[in-house]
């Protein structure tokens, strides 16, 4: 059997999990292809690959079958972190949902998460909504180690690594919507991010303070909800540029 593929993203968050963990649980497993890779790379002695969908998860023992790893991977429909019991893992992996539902996921698995006998580490790599992830984790008593801010097929993703333990500073609302971590570290990819969204926000700032103006100039009604846009539009460019600001003196930005 040849060693297991994984794209781009799915290899960030394999490369997340600290080596010579005793158990990863792997929620959402879809196919199973991360938890292979754990065992396969000697990352994981053992993984708990858990979906909510018995479909998948039928593929993912198929997988597991042909990579005759049975006695390694132990695979369980479940509803999140419903079925994973307290200190059973050393790590927790979620990727590839949307921040809110993996958000929703955490909260039901507090029990997991707040654990006396051992609080695990998360890699998380959610879809949308990084910022309320980010406050998730603060606000759980865990603090972020790592991130990696990563392209893929033309689309931006980002896989955090959080532990348990207070962040010694509370983060800002710029580092919320960026990332301390990658701010700090100068992120090669988040400046590319950085220097694309602000082409963006300025284009369309441009034509929302033409609207304002025009309305301005003739009397003529706009929607509150342009007037909204229009603000929360430049409340987003000052963030870009504050973010931008970590890259001065990089590539002659000032």
């Amino acid at each position: 059997m040849k060693d297991i593929v994984l794209s781009k993203r799915m290899e960030t968050v394999v490369n997340m999990v600290s080596p010579r963990s005793f158990a990863v649980a792997d929620i959402g497993c879809d196919h199973a292809y991360v938890s292979i890779a754990l065992i396969e790379r000697k990352i994981a002695e053992r993984v708990v690959a858990m979906d909510v969908r018995s479909g998948p998860l039928e593929i993912a023992r198929k997988n597991v079958a042909a990579y005759d790893m049975e006695e390694r991977i132990e695979l369980r429909l479940s509803d999140g972190l419903d079925r994973l019991s307290e200190g059973e893992a050393d790590s927790v992996v979620i990727a590839g949902m949307g921040g809110l539902l993996m958000q929703s996921i955490l909260e039901k698995g507090k029990k997991v998460l707040d654990s006396k006998e051992k609080r695990p580490a998360l890699i998380l790599q959610p879809q949308s909504d990084i910022r309320e992830i980010r406050i998730f984790i603060q606000e759980h008593a865990y603090h972020i180690v790592r991130e990696k801010m990563l392209l893929d097929e033309g689309k931006y993703y980002t896989v955090i690594k959080a532990e348990p333990g207070t962040e010694k500073r509370k983060y800002d609302e710029v580092e919320l919507q960026y990332g301390r971590y990658n701010l700090e570290h100068r992120d090669d990819i988040l400046y590319g991010y950085l220097k694309k969204e602000k082409n963006a926000l300025e284009s369309l700032l441009m034509k929302l303070t033409d609207i304002v103006g025009d309305s301005q100039r003739t009397g003529k009604m706009i929607s509150e909800r342009t007037v909204k846009r229009k603000n929360f539009v430049w409340k987003e460019r000052e963030m870009n540029q504050e973010a931008l600001r970590y890259y001065v003196n990089l590539e002659g930005y000032i």
